[in-house]
């Protein structure tokens, strides 16, 4: 609509020190840094958005923290710009997508009064965001095109010469796999062992929902949805080296689902699972180590589990 848009930088040493001094010291370590984006910004900006999006589900949610982010800013800072905070749910608030329009009409009226100007940016972000799970989420059949090495997902592993890559499923929210800075660079260390990942944000949906059939409960937070049925997919199928799962400290529904994770793996380990804690005080330097060896063992079972056929010395061959 016209307007200057300005986005946080990626996540760096100086916003994640702006966090830790001006969070609460209960929050998780993600929360804690969204505070340091906001502050890194507000002296930028005339207006904070800070949607409060919470499902788009009748029944699931999103997660909870940060729904009351834009109420925990203002109630701690005096000095922030105006929050635009729109709140949107199917589950909690019983909204229909008229509301998701009427909320996204409000909006544009703080900037133009043209509501063709209003309809055409609508439409054009409901676009952006359909084009965008489009290219992320794949379908079963591409999923299998991976699992027999024909493409890459996402960036080429480096291999050593003579080693097949590792094939891991790289699991966890979405704004910690995909932030170098919070999940300690960890796409790049994989690559670079060797690693061809694949993400569960990536995973198709209707495996996802189908290994969660499978549990005696509901599992209402999106994030472990999508978390929890991409290790039981693997953990079933066996297709796959093993999983990094990346939890976050201390967040109520990573945590459940890491002990749920641990314990199916504990009844079928067909996979290897590698769980990670992260917070403001998790070293790089044992990340480094834990990975190493992680990747050392996966190879040492691939090793093992080979089909070795003995190789006749010349002496023995007979005509």
């Amino acid at each position: 609509m016209g307007q200057e848009v300005v986005i946080s930088t990626e996540t760096t040493k100086k916003i994640r020190e702006i966090a830790i001094r001006s969070a609460p010291d209960e929050d998780c370590y993600s929360s804690k840094l969204y505070f340091g984006h906001v502050l890194s910004l507000k002296d930028k900006v005339d207006y904070l958005f800070i949607p409060r999006f919470g499902s788009n589900h009748p029944v699931n949610v999103g997660c909870p923290k940060f729904l009351g982010l834009a109420e925990v800013l203002e109630s701690m800072f005096s000095d922030l710009p105006p929050i635009i905070k729109p709140y949107f749910s199917r589950a909690k608030g019983g909204h229909k997508t008229y509301h998701l329009l009427a909320k996204a009409f409000a909006i544009g009226w703080k900037f133009t009064k043209n509501p063709i100007k209003i309809v055409r940016a609508i439409r054009k972000a409901i676009q952006a965001h359909k084009q965008h799970k489009d290219e992320l989420v794949i379908d079963e059949e591409m999923l299998h095109k991976w699992e027999r090495s024909e493409i890459y997902l996402n960036d080429e592993p480096i291999a050593q010469e003579g080693e097949r890559p590792l094939k891991i499923a790289l699991v966890g929210h979405s704004y910690v796999i995909n932030d170098d800075y919070s999940s300690l660079d960890m796409r790049k260390k994989l690559k670079e062992h060797g690693v061809d990942i694949i993400t569960s944000e990536q995973m198709p949906r209707d495996l996802i929902e189908k290994q969660m059939e499978k549990l005696d409960f509901n599992m209402y937070f999106d994030y472990e949805r999508e978390i929890l049925g991409t290790i039981m997919h693997f953990q079933e199928t066996g297709t796959i080296d093993g999983i990094v799962h990346m939890i976050i400290f201390s967040c109520g529904p990573d945590s459940i689902a890491g002990e749920m994770a641990a314990r199916f793996n504990r009844r079928n380990p067909n996979v290897q699972l590698l769980q990670l804690v992260l917070d403001d005080l998790t070293a790089e330097t044992g990340m480094n180590t834990r990975i190493e060896a992680f990747t050392d063992m996966l190879r040492r079972k691939i090793t093992k589990d080979a089909i070795h056929i003995p190789t006749l010395r010349v002496s023995e061959v007979r005509v």
